[in-house]
Protein backbone atom coordinates (compact mmCIF):
# COMPACT_ATOMS: atom_id res chain seq x y z
CA UNK A 1 0.00 0.00 0.00
CA UNK A 2 1.37 3.49 -0.86
CA UNK A 3 1.69 6.01 1.42
CA UNK A 4 0.92 9.37 1.13
CA UNK A 5 3.29 11.87 0.40
CA UNK A 6 4.72 15.72 0.84
CA UNK A 7 6.91 16.75 -1.63
CA UNK A 8 8.90 19.90 -1.84
CA UNK A 9 10.54 21.23 -4.99
CA UNK A 10 12.77 24.47 -5.58
CA UNK A 11 13.25 25.95 -8.70
CA UNK A 12 16.69 25.79 -10.03
CA UNK A 13 16.63 29.12 -12.04
CA UNK A 14 14.53 31.60 -9.54
CA UNK A 15 14.84 30.07 -6.22
CA UNK A 16 11.19 29.51 -5.45
CA UNK A 17 10.28 26.57 -3.88
CA UNK A 18 6.67 25.00 -4.38
CA UNK A 19 5.50 21.93 -2.36
CA UNK A 20 2.74 19.03 -3.37
CA UNK A 21 0.76 16.10 -1.32
CA UNK A 22 -0.02 13.26 -2.61
CA UNK A 23 -2.00 10.42 -1.43
CA UNK A 24 -2.37 6.78 -2.29
CA UNK A 25 -4.77 7.60 -5.48
CA UNK A 26 -5.42 11.12 -5.61
CA UNK A 27 -2.91 14.15 -5.61
CA UNK A 28 -3.97 16.90 -3.50
CA UNK A 29 -2.37 20.58 -3.11
CA UNK A 30 -2.72 23.56 -5.44
CA UNK A 31 0.58 25.04 -4.71
CA UNK A 32 2.46 22.46 -6.89
CA UNK A 33 5.11 23.54 -9.85
CA UNK A 34 2.83 22.42 -12.66
CA UNK A 35 -0.32 24.30 -11.37
CA UNK A 36 1.65 27.51 -10.00
CA UNK A 37 0.32 30.31 -12.33
CA UNK A 38 2.21 33.42 -12.63
CA UNK A 39 1.54 36.90 -14.53
CA UNK A 40 1.85 36.92 -18.32
CA UNK A 41 5.21 39.33 -17.76
CA UNK A 42 6.58 37.32 -15.14
CA UNK A 43 6.50 34.48 -17.39
CA UNK A 44 7.84 36.15 -20.29
CA UNK A 45 11.17 37.78 -18.35
CA UNK A 46 11.81 34.05 -17.18
CA UNK A 47 11.26 32.77 -20.67
CA UNK A 48 13.70 35.01 -21.83
CA UNK A 49 15.60 34.40 -19.32
CA UNK A 50 16.24 30.77 -20.33
CA UNK A 51 16.86 31.83 -23.73
CA UNK A 52 19.98 34.39 -22.99
CA UNK A 53 20.98 33.46 -19.55
CA UNK A 54 23.02 30.42 -18.72
CA UNK A 55 21.21 27.14 -17.17
CA UNK A 56 20.99 27.49 -13.52
CA UNK A 57 21.74 31.34 -13.61
CA UNK A 58 22.39 32.75 -10.54
CA UNK A 59 24.33 29.84 -9.41
CA UNK A 60 26.22 28.73 -12.62
CA UNK A 61 28.39 32.02 -13.20
CA UNK A 62 30.45 34.20 -11.48
CA UNK A 63 29.15 37.15 -9.26
CA UNK A 64 30.39 39.84 -12.00
CA UNK A 65 28.97 38.00 -15.27
CA UNK A 66 25.38 40.26 -15.55
CA UNK A 67 26.83 43.78 -14.59
CA UNK A 68 29.21 42.75 -17.62
CA UNK A 69 26.61 41.21 -19.82
CA UNK A 70 24.82 44.71 -19.77
CA UNK A 71 27.91 46.92 -20.77
CA UNK A 72 28.59 44.08 -23.20
CA UNK A 73 25.14 44.35 -24.54
CA UNK A 74 25.26 48.12 -25.09
CA UNK A 75 28.50 48.30 -26.66
CA UNK A 76 27.70 45.74 -29.34
CA UNK A 77 24.94 47.78 -29.96
CA UNK A 78 27.17 50.63 -30.77
CA UNK A 79 29.56 48.45 -32.69
CA UNK A 80 26.93 47.48 -34.59
CA UNK A 81 25.85 51.04 -35.69
CA UNK A 82 29.10 51.98 -36.04
CA UNK A 83 30.07 49.17 -38.77
CA UNK A 84 27.11 49.97 -40.40
CA UNK A 85 28.33 53.59 -41.32
CA UNK A 86 32.03 51.77 -42.10
CA UNK A 87 30.44 49.05 -44.59
CA UNK A 88 28.76 51.95 -47.03
CA UNK A 89 31.89 53.84 -46.67
CA UNK A 90 34.35 50.74 -47.51
CA UNK A 91 31.64 50.01 -50.29
CA UNK A 92 32.09 53.72 -51.91
CA UNK A 93 35.82 53.56 -51.19
CA UNK A 94 35.47 50.07 -53.61
CA UNK A 95 34.01 52.33 -55.76
CA UNK A 96 30.06 51.64 -55.60
CA UNK A 97 28.69 54.33 -57.45
CA UNK A 98 31.70 55.67 -59.52
CA UNK A 99 31.28 54.47 -63.10
CA UNK A 100 35.16 54.67 -63.42
CA UNK A 101 35.23 51.85 -61.27
CA UNK A 102 35.64 48.02 -62.14
CA UNK A 103 34.73 44.80 -60.48
CA UNK A 104 38.28 43.54 -61.17
CA UNK A 105 39.85 46.85 -59.40
CA UNK A 106 37.36 46.18 -56.24
CA UNK A 107 38.67 42.82 -56.04
CA UNK A 108 41.98 42.96 -55.60
CA UNK A 109 41.81 45.92 -53.09
CA UNK A 110 40.10 42.57 -51.46
CA UNK A 111 42.34 40.07 -51.69
CA UNK A 112 45.37 42.88 -50.66
CA UNK A 113 43.23 43.55 -47.52
CA UNK A 114 42.61 39.90 -46.82
CA UNK A 115 46.47 39.69 -47.96
CA UNK A 116 47.41 41.54 -44.68
CA UNK A 117 45.00 40.39 -42.69
CA UNK A 118 45.99 36.67 -42.44
CA UNK A 119 50.16 37.79 -42.65
CA UNK A 120 49.25 39.36 -39.35
CA UNK A 121 46.75 36.88 -37.57
CA UNK A 122 49.95 34.51 -37.78
CA UNK A 123 52.83 36.98 -36.36
CA UNK A 124 50.07 38.49 -33.79
CA UNK A 125 49.29 34.64 -33.16
CA UNK A 126 52.69 34.22 -32.43
CA UNK A 127 53.87 37.43 -30.73
CA UNK A 128 50.86 37.77 -28.19
CA UNK A 129 49.09 34.38 -28.31
CA UNK A 130 50.89 33.20 -24.44
CA UNK A 131 49.91 36.37 -22.88
CA UNK A 132 46.04 36.60 -23.91
CA UNK A 133 44.95 33.98 -21.18
CA UNK A 134 47.01 35.87 -17.83
CA UNK A 135 46.16 39.54 -19.46
CA UNK A 136 42.67 39.02 -20.56
CA UNK A 137 41.02 42.20 -19.31
CA UNK A 138 43.94 44.75 -21.12
CA UNK A 139 43.65 42.44 -24.30
CA UNK A 140 39.80 42.55 -24.47
CA UNK A 141 39.76 46.29 -24.51
CA UNK A 142 42.83 46.11 -26.87
CA UNK A 143 40.60 44.58 -29.46
CA UNK A 144 37.89 46.73 -29.56
CA UNK A 145 40.43 49.89 -29.86
CA UNK A 146 41.69 48.14 -32.54
CA UNK A 147 38.28 47.43 -34.12
CA UNK A 148 37.09 50.82 -33.47
CA UNK A 149 40.48 52.28 -35.04
CA UNK A 150 39.84 50.21 -38.03
CA UNK A 151 36.10 51.63 -38.33
CA UNK A 152 37.23 55.15 -38.51
CA UNK A 153 40.34 54.12 -41.35
CA UNK A 154 37.28 52.32 -43.17
CA UNK A 155 34.42 55.24 -43.05
CA UNK A 156 37.97 57.66 -43.98
CA UNK A 157 38.73 55.87 -47.13
CA UNK A 158 36.30 57.75 -49.48
CA UNK A 159 38.12 60.73 -48.73
CA UNK A 160 41.71 59.66 -49.32
CA UNK A 161 40.85 59.03 -52.67
CA UNK A 162 43.43 60.91 -55.22
CA UNK A 163 41.24 63.62 -56.40
CA UNK A 164 41.18 67.19 -56.48
CA UNK A 165 38.73 67.20 -53.38
CA UNK A 166 42.53 66.43 -50.98
CA UNK A 167 44.63 69.43 -50.45
CA UNK A 168 47.42 67.18 -50.75
CA UNK A 169 47.49 64.27 -54.01
CA UNK A 170 49.29 61.19 -51.75
CA UNK A 171 49.51 58.40 -54.11
CA UNK A 172 48.16 55.30 -52.90
CA UNK A 173 47.19 56.03 -49.32
CA UNK A 174 43.42 54.92 -49.63
CA UNK A 175 45.50 51.50 -49.91
CA UNK A 176 47.34 51.89 -47.35
CA UNK A 177 44.45 52.69 -45.24
CA UNK A 178 42.33 49.61 -46.16
CA UNK A 179 45.66 47.86 -45.23
CA UNK A 180 45.96 49.41 -41.85
CA UNK A 181 42.40 48.45 -41.21
CA UNK A 182 42.57 44.72 -42.23
CA UNK A 183 46.24 44.38 -40.08
CA UNK A 184 43.96 45.91 -36.60
CA UNK A 185 40.54 44.09 -37.87
CA UNK A 186 43.12 40.65 -37.45
CA UNK A 187 44.61 42.05 -34.16
CA UNK A 188 41.06 42.40 -32.82
CA UNK A 189 39.83 38.53 -33.91
CA UNK A 190 43.47 37.37 -32.10
CA UNK A 191 43.13 39.65 -28.97
CA UNK A 192 39.27 39.58 -28.50
CA UNK A 193 39.21 35.29 -29.24
CA UNK A 194 41.94 34.29 -26.58
CA UNK A 195 41.09 36.92 -23.65
CA UNK A 196 36.95 36.14 -24.45
CA UNK A 197 37.64 32.69 -24.03
CA UNK A 198 39.73 33.17 -20.80
CA UNK A 199 36.42 35.43 -19.29
CA UNK A 200 34.43 33.14 -20.10
CA UNK A 201 35.89 30.47 -17.76
CA UNK A 202 36.16 32.68 -15.57
CA UNK A 203 32.23 33.16 -15.78
CA UNK A 204 31.96 29.44 -15.97
CA UNK A 205 33.58 28.96 -12.62
CA UNK A 206 31.46 30.61 -9.85
CA UNK A 207 32.58 30.65 -6.26
CA UNK A 208 30.41 27.77 -5.56
CA UNK A 209 28.88 25.19 -7.33
CA UNK A 210 29.45 23.95 -11.26
CA UNK A 211 28.95 26.08 -14.57
CA UNK A 212 28.77 25.02 -18.11
CA UNK A 213 31.12 26.92 -20.57
CA UNK A 214 29.39 25.20 -23.37
CA UNK A 215 26.01 26.21 -22.44
CA UNK A 216 27.20 30.17 -21.54
CA UNK A 217 29.18 30.25 -25.11
CA UNK A 218 25.86 30.14 -26.83
CA UNK A 219 23.91 31.73 -24.75
CA UNK A 220 26.41 34.81 -25.20
CA UNK A 221 26.26 33.73 -29.19
CA UNK A 222 21.93 34.46 -28.74
CA UNK A 223 22.95 37.66 -27.25
CA UNK A 224 25.48 39.11 -30.02
CA UNK A 225 23.34 37.73 -32.69
CA UNK A 226 20.05 39.48 -31.28
CA UNK A 227 22.06 42.72 -30.68
CA UNK A 228 23.35 42.67 -34.31
CA UNK A 229 20.11 42.11 -35.76
CA UNK A 230 18.89 44.87 -33.77
CA UNK A 231 21.52 47.17 -34.40
CA UNK A 232 21.78 46.45 -38.17
CA UNK A 233 17.67 47.58 -38.00
CA UNK A 234 17.84 50.61 -36.06
CA UNK A 235 21.19 51.91 -38.44
CA UNK A 236 19.34 51.02 -41.64
CA UNK A 237 16.89 53.48 -40.49
CA UNK A 238 19.29 55.69 -39.32
CA UNK A 239 22.52 55.76 -42.01
CA UNK A 240 19.53 56.96 -44.87
CA UNK A 241 19.49 60.05 -43.22
CA UNK A 242 23.68 60.86 -42.89
CA UNK A 243 24.18 62.20 -45.94
CA UNK A 244 26.83 64.73 -45.60
CA UNK A 245 30.22 64.28 -44.36
CA UNK A 246 29.87 66.33 -41.05
CA UNK A 247 26.41 64.10 -39.85
CA UNK A 248 28.53 60.92 -40.85
CA UNK A 249 31.40 61.68 -38.85
CA UNK A 250 29.81 63.29 -35.93
CA UNK A 251 27.58 59.96 -35.53
CA UNK A 252 30.19 58.22 -36.24
CA UNK A 253 32.79 59.49 -33.80
CA UNK A 254 30.37 59.64 -31.35
CA UNK A 255 29.51 55.99 -31.00
CA UNK A 256 33.20 55.07 -31.34
CA UNK A 257 33.61 57.28 -28.00
CA UNK A 258 30.47 55.84 -26.43
CA UNK A 259 31.58 52.04 -27.37
CA UNK A 260 34.73 52.45 -26.09
CA UNK A 261 33.74 54.24 -22.88
CA UNK A 262 31.15 51.28 -22.29
CA UNK A 263 33.87 48.45 -22.75
CA UNK A 264 36.29 50.34 -20.38
CA UNK A 265 33.24 50.28 -17.78
CA UNK A 266 32.52 46.84 -18.60
CA UNK A 267 36.38 45.48 -18.25
CA UNK A 268 36.58 46.98 -15.30
CA UNK A 269 33.97 45.22 -13.72
CA UNK A 270 35.68 41.65 -13.97
CA UNK A 271 36.80 40.33 -10.49
CA UNK A 272 39.50 37.66 -12.00
CA UNK A 273 40.37 35.37 -9.80
CA UNK A 274 43.65 33.97 -10.61
CA UNK A 275 46.55 35.77 -10.14
CA UNK A 276 48.73 37.07 -12.93
CA UNK A 277 51.91 39.39 -12.53
CA UNK A 278 50.03 42.74 -11.77
CA UNK A 279 47.26 41.42 -9.23
CA UNK A 280 50.16 39.25 -7.47
CA UNK A 281 52.45 42.79 -7.13
CA UNK A 282 49.20 44.30 -5.84
CA UNK A 283 48.18 41.25 -3.30
CA UNK A 284 51.98 41.29 -2.20
CA UNK A 285 52.24 44.64 -1.72
CA UNK A 286 49.00 45.21 0.41
CA UNK A 287 49.86 42.68 2.66
CA UNK A 288 53.38 44.15 3.36
CA UNK A 289 51.64 47.56 3.64
CA UNK A 290 49.53 46.16 7.00
CA UNK A 291 52.05 44.56 8.28
CA UNK A 292 51.31 41.43 6.55
CA UNK A 293 47.81 40.66 8.45
CA UNK A 294 45.74 41.18 5.84
CA UNK A 295 45.29 39.99 2.37
CA UNK A 296 43.22 41.61 -0.42
CA UNK A 297 40.44 39.88 -1.53
CA UNK A 298 39.78 39.24 -5.84
CA UNK A 299 37.51 42.55 -5.16
CA UNK A 300 39.25 45.11 -3.92
CA UNK A 301 42.39 43.99 -6.17
CA UNK A 302 39.76 44.58 -9.29
CA UNK A 303 39.27 48.31 -8.14
CA UNK A 304 42.71 48.78 -8.36
CA UNK A 305 44.48 47.27 -10.98
CA UNK A 306 45.12 49.25 -14.10
CA UNK A 307 43.72 47.86 -17.57
CA UNK A 308 46.67 48.79 -19.66
CA UNK A 309 50.03 48.38 -17.81
CA UNK A 310 53.32 46.19 -19.08
CA UNK A 311 52.85 42.69 -16.29
CA UNK A 312 56.19 43.46 -15.70
CA UNK A 313 56.39 46.38 -14.29
CA UNK A 314 56.91 46.63 -10.27
CA UNK A 315 55.16 49.42 -8.84
CA UNK A 316 54.70 50.62 -5.05
CA UNK A 317 51.12 50.82 -4.90
CA UNK A 318 50.95 53.41 -1.95
CA UNK A 319 53.12 55.65 -3.72
CA UNK A 320 52.90 54.75 -7.51
CA UNK A 321 56.51 54.90 -7.59
CA UNK A 322 58.18 51.82 -10.37
CA UNK A 323 60.92 50.55 -8.94
CA UNK A 324 61.41 48.59 -12.20
CA UNK A 325 60.80 45.59 -14.21
CA UNK A 326 60.92 41.64 -13.44
CA UNK A 327 60.92 38.89 -16.16
CA UNK A 328 59.81 35.69 -15.52
CA UNK A 329 61.21 32.65 -16.86
CA UNK A 330 64.91 33.93 -18.42
CA UNK A 331 67.72 31.80 -19.39
CA UNK A 332 70.37 31.91 -16.91
CA UNK A 333 73.01 31.63 -19.34
CA UNK A 334 71.75 34.42 -20.68
CA UNK A 335 71.35 36.66 -17.86
CA UNK A 336 75.07 35.99 -17.31
CA UNK A 337 76.21 36.12 -20.59
CA UNK A 338 79.60 35.11 -19.47
CA UNK A 339 80.79 38.63 -18.01
CA UNK A 340 78.53 38.44 -14.70
CA UNK A 341 79.31 35.85 -11.43
CA UNK A 342 76.48 35.07 -9.07
CA UNK A 343 77.63 35.08 -5.78
CA UNK A 344 78.07 31.95 -4.22
CA UNK A 345 76.96 32.20 -0.90
CA UNK A 346 73.50 33.30 -2.94
CA UNK A 347 73.44 29.98 -5.45
CA UNK A 348 74.26 27.97 -1.64
CA UNK A 349 71.22 29.50 0.15
CA UNK A 350 68.58 29.21 -2.55
CA UNK A 351 69.41 26.27 -3.28
CA UNK A 352 66.26 24.61 -2.07
CA UNK A 353 64.03 27.22 -4.07
CA UNK A 354 63.05 26.17 -7.99
CA UNK A 355 64.08 29.19 -8.99
CA UNK A 356 67.23 32.04 -8.96
CA UNK A 357 66.29 35.80 -8.89
CA UNK A 358 69.19 38.13 -10.44
CA UNK A 359 69.67 41.34 -12.06
CA UNK A 360 69.56 42.35 -15.54
CA UNK A 361 73.60 42.68 -16.30
CA UNK A 362 73.15 46.71 -17.64
CA UNK A 363 71.97 47.17 -13.48
CA UNK A 364 75.11 46.16 -12.62
CA UNK A 365 78.38 48.00 -12.96
CA UNK A 366 81.68 46.20 -14.21
CA UNK A 367 82.58 45.72 -10.51
CA UNK A 368 79.21 44.00 -10.04
CA UNK A 369 77.52 47.26 -7.72
CA UNK A 370 74.03 47.96 -8.32
CA UNK A 371 73.48 51.28 -10.72
CA UNK A 372 71.09 54.13 -9.62
CA UNK A 373 67.54 54.34 -10.82
CA UNK A 374 65.14 51.59 -11.67
CA UNK A 375 66.24 47.58 -11.91
CA UNK A 376 65.25 44.69 -14.37
CA UNK A 377 65.62 41.71 -12.89
CA UNK A 378 65.14 37.71 -14.16
CA UNK A 379 63.43 35.18 -12.73
CA UNK A 380 65.12 31.76 -13.93
CA UNK A 381 63.26 28.73 -13.15
CA UNK A 382 64.61 25.63 -12.14
CA UNK A 383 63.20 22.50 -13.30
CA UNK A 384 60.34 20.88 -11.58
CA UNK A 385 59.01 24.37 -10.53
CA UNK A 386 55.45 24.81 -9.72
CA UNK A 387 52.57 27.63 -9.29
CA UNK A 388 53.67 28.11 -5.87
CA UNK A 389 57.11 28.57 -6.57
CA UNK A 390 56.47 31.01 -9.46
CA UNK A 391 54.22 32.84 -7.20
CA UNK A 392 56.95 33.10 -4.34
CA UNK A 393 59.90 34.18 -6.94
CA UNK A 394 57.11 37.30 -8.22
CA UNK A 395 56.82 38.15 -4.57
CA UNK A 396 60.20 37.82 -3.92
CA UNK A 397 61.50 39.99 -7.07
CA UNK A 398 58.22 42.70 -5.29
CA UNK A 399 59.79 42.70 -1.92
CA UNK A 400 63.29 43.54 -3.53
CA UNK A 401 61.74 46.33 -5.68
CA UNK A 402 60.47 47.40 -2.13
CA UNK A 403 63.89 47.87 -0.79
CA UNK A 404 65.63 49.31 -3.79
CA UNK A 405 62.48 52.54 -3.45
CA UNK A 406 63.73 52.78 0.09
CA UNK A 407 67.18 52.94 -0.97
CA UNK A 408 66.89 55.24 -3.16
CA UNK A 409 64.34 57.69 -0.88
CA UNK A 410 66.81 57.49 2.21
CA UNK A 411 70.75 58.60 1.19
CA UNK A 412 71.29 57.41 4.75
CA UNK A 413 70.59 53.50 4.30
CA UNK A 414 73.64 52.09 2.65
CA UNK A 415 73.45 50.28 -0.29
CA UNK A 416 74.22 46.49 -0.28
CA UNK A 417 75.65 44.29 -2.85
CA UNK A 418 73.20 42.78 -4.98
CA UNK A 419 73.42 39.19 -3.78
CA UNK A 420 73.17 40.70 -0.31
CA UNK A 421 70.12 42.80 -1.15
CA UNK A 422 68.55 39.58 -2.67
CA UNK A 423 69.13 36.99 0.27
CA UNK A 424 67.62 39.74 2.70
CA UNK A 425 64.13 40.00 0.45
CA UNK A 426 64.35 36.47 0.68
CA UNK A 427 64.77 36.12 4.66
CA UNK A 428 61.44 37.99 4.67
CA UNK A 429 59.35 36.80 1.95
CA UNK A 430 60.51 32.53 2.67
CA UNK A 431 58.67 32.69 6.41
CA UNK A 432 55.79 33.98 5.07
CA UNK A 433 55.31 31.12 2.43
CA UNK A 434 56.34 28.88 4.98
CA UNK A 435 53.47 30.13 7.26
CA UNK A 436 50.29 29.19 5.20
CA UNK A 437 50.40 32.44 2.73
CA UNK A 438 49.22 30.31 0.14
CA UNK A 439 46.28 28.98 2.43
CA UNK A 440 45.75 32.54 2.94
CA UNK A 441 45.18 33.64 -0.97
CA UNK A 442 42.68 30.71 -1.16
CA UNK A 443 40.77 31.99 1.96
CA UNK A 444 40.51 35.36 0.50
CA UNK A 445 38.65 34.06 -2.37
CA UNK A 446 42.20 33.37 -4.88
CA UNK A 447 42.19 30.49 -7.20
CA UNK A 448 45.75 29.04 -6.64
CA UNK A 449 46.97 25.56 -8.35
CA UNK A 450 50.14 24.25 -7.13
CA UNK A 451 50.09 21.54 -9.56
CA UNK A 452 53.35 21.42 -11.53
CA UNK A 453 52.94 22.52 -15.36
CA UNK A 454 54.56 24.39 -18.08
CA UNK A 455 52.54 27.74 -17.64
CA UNK A 456 50.53 29.91 -15.31
CA UNK A 457 48.89 32.97 -15.33
CA UNK A 458 52.13 34.55 -14.06
CA UNK A 459 54.21 32.61 -16.61
CA UNK A 460 52.80 33.15 -20.16
CA UNK A 461 53.62 30.32 -22.40
CA UNK A 462 56.85 28.14 -21.20
CA UNK A 463 60.02 29.35 -19.97
CA UNK A 464 62.95 30.02 -22.40
CA UNK A 465 64.92 27.60 -20.62
CA UNK A 466 64.48 25.28 -17.16
CA UNK A 467 67.69 24.98 -14.93
CA UNK A 468 69.08 21.56 -14.52
CA UNK A 469 71.95 21.87 -11.92
CA UNK A 470 74.20 24.86 -10.56
CA UNK A 471 77.22 23.14 -9.87
CA UNK A 472 81.04 24.99 -8.72
CA UNK A 473 83.87 24.31 -11.12
CA UNK A 474 86.93 23.88 -9.85
CA UNK A 475 89.33 26.76 -10.63
CA UNK A 476 92.10 26.04 -7.86
CA UNK A 477 93.89 24.17 -10.05
CA UNK A 478 96.60 25.81 -11.96
CA UNK A 479 96.81 25.05 -16.00
CA UNK A 480 99.66 21.88 -16.54
CA UNK A 481 102.60 23.23 -18.61
CA UNK A 482 104.70 21.83 -21.12
CA UNK A 483 108.54 20.52 -19.90
CA UNK A 484 111.18 20.92 -22.39
CA UNK A 485 111.33 16.79 -22.34
CA UNK A 486 107.36 16.87 -23.73
CA UNK A 487 108.00 19.40 -26.43
CA UNK A 488 111.29 17.48 -27.25
CA UNK A 489 109.41 14.14 -27.42
CA UNK A 490 106.52 15.88 -29.28
CA UNK A 491 109.27 16.86 -31.81
CA UNK A 492 110.40 13.65 -32.14
CA UNK A 493 106.76 11.80 -33.05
Amino acid sequence: MALPLRIVEREQQGGRTHSSEHGAETRVGTTSLAQYKRPAHIRLIEFVAKVFLPAGYPSSVSPDYLRYQVFNALQAFCSSLAGLLSSRALLEGFGVGNAEATATHALLLTVLQDFFSRITTICAAYVVGPSLSPEAKTFRLLADVCNDAAIVLDTLSPLLINSAALPIRLPGIRIAALCISGVLRAMCGIAAGGSKAAIAMHFATPISGAGDIGDLNAKDSSKETVLALLGMLVGSLIVPYLTTPSDTYTVLFSLVGLHLFLNYVGIRGVVLRSLNRQRMSIVWDMYRETFDTKLASPTEVASLERIFQRPSLLRELRTNSVAGTCTIGSSLNAVLHNNTIIHAVLVDQMKDERYVLWFDRRCLTRSGALKPGQVHMHICLKEGNSTADQLKAWAHAVEVGRMVLLQQRSASIPRPAPAELILAAHRRVDPIFANGFLDKLRGAGWTVDTADHAGSALLPGAPRALIVSIEPTDTDEEPQTETETDLEEKKDR
